[in-house]
């Protein structure tokens, strides 16, 4: 939905200006003669290419905390963020919220008309402060998640990047091996007439050659067709559950999704929000059918009249350890301090099994740069050599 910036003369006389969330002009002109407004000018802002992405949003929850601790209103909060710096698609859509909390929309509905933005737990986080008064507390325990989350994907990142760098240096090497090295050694074969030429010489300047070539050739084709693949449903979950049953990846990601749903669970109990409510939202953020599909049973199942620890123990995925902390949490009346408890479990499991995974892809890279050594070595050079000494040179 486009962003409309209008200046317009309210009732009073008074010029006014601001940002409107419609579909079309006309929409937005009527939009402002509702609000007993004569506009003067209405123009569709144009919308700037990118994204939102997390360290963006933790800027914002960061300064509207700090805001609100020093019991700054939350409209003055957020429009004192629109005069910083920051990312401009954020900022079009918090003066699109600032305006319609002015105009009296309640905090959850200005949020809820920019969920591409913000995700239906924080809309309903944010909602739920509405009825609890707890706002300051709920931005708080926001901005903790997404600390959290942040830091585990910077830890990703970091894993991955060092033996991606070192893969592309490797095939980037071969490459230039080849490119530099490869007419020589073709024309000293052809000029000694030695037809006994190693293996591993004759793959690398006649076969690797032409993969390049007909990599380079194809590459734009080879991407479309897996943007097609990921775009079919099917065959993203088929790819997904292949990933799933990959060693060290797939429980990493099952990992990531019980911590988030144990996480959100925490925050919408320390929200006052009803243990169902909880799970809902809760739920919500899980991306992975199968266990989605287990946690919908068990809140099934407690709606039904069965005790919290008795619904998640038939959950297959959840250890024993989990069920204790539950059963306790319920016993004592205080389930957030169990699915804090909880959280901080996996995610310090989570944080290992990344280093591990790290560790691993290192090992790998390592081999595989050494690989490429080898054949650079004995493919390219020992032909040199062998070649010169024949000649007595």
């Amino acid at each position: 939905m486009p962003i409309y910036k209008y200046i317009a003369l309210s009732i009073d006389g008074q010029k006014v200006d601001g940002s409107i969330l419609v579909d079309d002009y006309e929409t937005a002109y009527n939009s402002l003669r509702a609000r007993k407004c004569h506009p003067i000018k209405i123009k569709m802002e144009r919308q700037s290419s990118g994204k939102v992405d997390i360290e963006d949003l933790l800027m914002f929850f960061l300064h509207i905390d700090l805001q609100l601790k020093c019991k700054v209103r939350i409209n003055d909060a957020i429009e004192s963020f629109l005069n910083a710096r920051g990312n401009k698609i954020l900022k079009s859509s918090l003066a699109v919220i600032l305006e319609d909390l002015k105009n009296g929309v309640s905090l959850g509905e200005a949020f809820e008309k920019c969920e591409s933005m913000f995700d239906s737990v924080t809309i309903g986080l944010l909602k739920s402060a509405e009825k609890t008064g707890r706002l300051s507390e709920i931005i708080s325990n926001i901005l903790k998640f997404l600390k959290l989350q942040s830091e585990w994907k910077n830890n990703v990142k970091r894993s991955i990047s060092h033996p991606i760098f070192v893969a592309i240096i490797s095939i980037l090497v071969l490459a230039l091996s080849i490119g530099l090295l490869g007419p020589q050694i073709t024309s000293l074969i052809q000029s000694t007439g030695n037809e006994d030429i190693p293996i591993i010489t004759k793959f690398i300047l006649y076969m690797l050659p032409q993969f390049f070539k007909a990599t380079c050739c194809f590459l734009p084709i080879i991407l479309l067709v897996i943007f097609a693949l990921i775009s079919n449903k099917k065959t993203k979950l088929m790819l997904m559950g292949m990933v799933l049953k990959t060693p060290k990846i797939g429980p990493l990601i099952a990992k990531i999704n019980f911590w988030q749903f144990c996480k959100i669970s925490q925050i919408a109990l320390d929200a006052k929000l009803h243990f169902i409510q909880a799970l809902d939202l809760a739920i919500d953020t899980i991306s992975l059918d199968n266990i989605k599909q287990e946690l919908l049973t068990a809140k099934n199942r407690i709606i039904e009249g069965s005790s919290i620890s008795e619904a998640f123990s038939k959950v297959k995925f959840i250890s024993t350890s989990v069920l204790t902390a539950i059963d306790i949490g319920e016993e004592s009346s205080d389930l957030s301090a169990s699915f804090n408890h909880m959280s901080k479990g996996q995610y310090d499991e989570i944080l290992l099994d990344i280093q591990s995974l790290g560790q691993y892809l290192n090992s790998g890279i390592k081999l595989f740069a050494g690989l490429i050594f080898v054949i650079i070595l004995y493919g390219l050079f020992f032909p040199i050599y062998s070649y010169v000494e024949i000649a007595g040179i």
